[in-house]
C-alpha cells in the first residue's frame, strides 16, 4: 500500500453526535497510528443549529476550524454553506466552497497523499481538490433513495453517487442489496455491515433506571431517533393491539413527525423518555423483555443496515422486525422474528415474548459478535490494507 499513514474522512455526523461506524472506524485507525482528520458535516447560513445539536454544531459562517481531540485525531468544521443547498447546483458549489477552503487548512496540518475516506457522496465534483493518493467510500445506505424517487435531488445524488464509485479505489457497502447493486460496476468492493460497540453493549448487570421501575410489564421496547423513515401506523397497530404491554421509546423526535408521534404517545400503554446518554443505554435495554425494529418497508429500508438491531442482539434481547432484504440475508437474522405484515408483527410480538426464556440459550453468541465494532474494522483495514 504506498501512502502515507493518513486518512482525511469525510462524515455525514459530528464527533460529538451519536456515535455511528464514522466515529468507531476513525477512532480506531487513530488508536493504530494513522493520523486522521475527521471533516464534519455543515448547514446553511440561513440556519440556526438544529437544538439538540447546538453544543457541536458550531461551524463559522466564513471560516475552517480545527480541533486537535488527541495525538492523531484532528476535529475539523468546514464553514457554513451557500443558502437554498437543496438546489443541484448551489449543493455543487458549496461542496466545491468547502474542498477549496478544506485543501488548504490540511496543507497546514502537513496532510498529504492520504487515503480520502468518504461518506458524502455529493463531494464528487470536488475531488480533485483534495491531495489524495487513493479514495475509500463507504456507502452506508441507498442514499439517493431517501431523496424520493424521480426529482431532481434524486437524479443528482444518484448521479454523484455513480461517480465517486468510478473514482474509488475501494467501495464498502454496509447492505447484500448494495453489494448486489455494484458488484459489476467495481472490481474492488467489501461488504461490512453496521455493528455494536461490545464494550457498552456487553453490561448485564445494571441497575435499573428509575424513570422505568415503575413501568409495567412485559416491556417492549424502541431506542433510537423518532424520524420520517419509521411506520407510524405499524406503531400505532401494535399499541393497540397489546394494551397489556407497555411500549418504551427511548430517542428524540424530529420536527417533521412530531404531531404524528404526540398522537401516539397519548396512548396509556406508551411511555416516551426521550434521549439518554449513551453510556446510559444498556440499562435500558436490559430492562427490556422484547425490542422493535419497525421502518416502513420501501427502497430505503431495503440496504439499511439497521444498527440498532446489532446492539439489541449484542444485549441479549429478541427483537421483532418488518422485513428488511439485507437484514435478512445477514447471518444473525436466524435471531430475528421477521414480520410480513401489521397483524403479523403483532403476533410475532407475542410469540416472542412466550419464547423469552428459550431465546437466550438458542442465540449464538458468537455469530452476535461477529458485529462488534473491533471485528468490522479489523476487515475494514484489511480491506484498506489490500490496496
Amino acid at each position: 500500500m504506498n501512502h502515507n499513514k493518513q486518512i482525511v474522512c469525510i462524515s455525514t455526523h459530528y464527533w460529538e453526535d451519536a456515535w455511528f461506524r464514522k466515529q468507531h472506524f476513525m477512532s480506531r485507525f487513530a488508536n493504530n497510528g494513522y493520523k486522521v482528520a475527521y471533516i464534519e458535516p455543515s448547514f446553511s447560513m440561513a440556519k440556526k443549529a438544529d437544538e439538540d445539536k447546538h453544543t457541536f454544531q458550531k461551524n463559522k459562517m466564513f471560516s475552517v476550524t480545527v480541533e486537535k481531540k488527541s495525538k492523531n485525531l484532528y476535529i475539523i468544521k468546514p464553514p457554513q454553506g451557500i443558502p437554498l443547498w437543496s438546489h443541484p447546483a448551489i449543493n455543487k458549489l458549496n461542496y466545491i466552497y468547502f474542498a477549496l477552503m478544506l485543501n488548504k487548512v490540511l496543507k497546514g496540518l502537513k496532510f498529504k497523499n492520504y487515503i480520502l475516506w468518504n461518506y458524502r457522496p455529493e463531494y464528487a465534483p470536488a475531488l480533485k481538490y483534495f491531495d489524495f493518493s487513493k479514495v475509500v467510500f463507504d456507502l452506508t445506505d441507498d442514499l439517493a433513495a431517501y431523496r424520493g424517487q424521480n426529482n431532481k435531488k434524486y437524479y443528482y445524488i444518484k448521479k454523484c453517487t455513480e461517480a465517486i464509485i468510478e473514482k474509488s479505489d475501494l467501495l464498502i457497502v454496509t447492505a447484500f442489496t448494495l453489494f448486489e447493486m455494484y458488484k459489476n460496476v467495481t472490481d474492488n468492493i467489501c461488504l461490512i455491515p453496521n455493528g455494536f460497540d461490545s464494550d457498552l453493549f456487553s453490561r448485564f448487570s445494571v441497575e435499573t433506571p428509575d424513570d422505568i421501575k415503575g413501568i409495567k410489564g412485559p416491556v417492549v421496547g424502541f431506542i433510537g431517533t423518532l424520524f420520517s423513515f419509521l411506520d407510524y401506523d405499524l406503531l400505532e397497530y401494535i399499541i393497540k393491539k397489546n394494551p397489556d404491554k407497555s411500549f418504551v421509546f427511548i430517542g428524540n423526535c424530529e420536527d417533521n413527525v412530531k404531531e404524528r408521534w404526540l398522537e401516539i404517545n397519548g396512548n396509556s400503554n406508551v411511555f416516551w423518555l426521550g434521549k439518554k446518554p449513551k453510556n446510559e443505554i444498556p440499562s435500558y435495554l436490559n430492562s427490556f423483555d422484547l425490542c422493535i425494529n419497525p421502518f416502513i418497508v420501501d427502497d430505503v429500508s431495503k440496504s439499511v443496515s439497521p444498527l440498532k438491531v446489532f446492539e439489541y442482539l449484542a444485549m441479549k434481547k429478541p427483537v421483532v422486525s418488518v422485513n428488511m432484504e439485507s437484514l435478512q440475508n445477514e447471518e444473525v437474522a436466524e435471531y430475528i422474528y421477521f414480520a410480513s405484515s401489521y397483524e403479523d408483527f403483532h403476533k410475532k410480538i407475542n410469540y416472542a415474548i412466550s419464547e423469552k426464556k428459550s431465546f437466550g440459550s438458542r442465540l449464538d453468541y458468537d455469530v452476535v459478535m461477529k458485529y462488534s465494532w473491533e471485528r468490522l474494522f479489523k476487515k475494514a483495514e484489511e480491506c484498506l490494507n489490500a490496496l
